[in-house]
């Protein structure tokens, strides 16, 4: 549902769950949702009134389908605090491991910068441009007004 938002979400090292991770085309999808979060003690995040309405105290939901706004909801919310911690996989949710991925001992990269990785897919992480390029997005997405 927020997929965007997920990935971001993990990148500030939360645990979350995507819907998009689901099996496509599943008529009993928002009961799905809801039993998972209910089991996992997750709350739901999600832009489709109904399901927030359906998950009660445990559903927020998103009034925008911006990314910006979605992250300003949720720190105006104190419920995320905006900072990237690289400690979980953006694309599986895995705890980060240091060192090399096994699956890629030849990742160029200098070698003064700690690397991460994600031990389930072998995704490789490391403090780059493109690790401060997302903090600098991050700060100008929370204050933006």
């Amino acid at each position: 549902m927020a997929g965007s938002l997920c990935k971001y979400l993990r990148f500030m090292g939360y645990d979350c769950r995507s819907a998009n991770d689901l099996p496509p085309g599943n008529p009993r999808e928002d009961t799905d949702i809801l039993k998972i979060a209910g089991e996992e003690k997750r709350i739901i995040l999600t832009q489709d009134a109904e399901l927030a309405r359906r998950g009660e105290g445990n559903a927020i939901r998103l009034v925008s389908s911006d990314l910006a706004a979605q992250i300003r909801q949720l720190v105006q919310a104190g419920l995320i605090h905006p900072e990237i911690r690289l400690t979980r996989c953006s694309r599986c949710n895995a705890l980060l491991q240091e060192g090399t991925s096994p699956e890629k001992p030849n990742t160029p990269i200098p070698e003064d910068i700690p690397l991460v990785y994600c031990p389930v897919c072998n995704r490789q992480y490391w403090e780059g441009t493109h690790t401060k390029n997302m903090r600098d997005n991050l700060l100008q997405m929370v204050n933006k007004k």
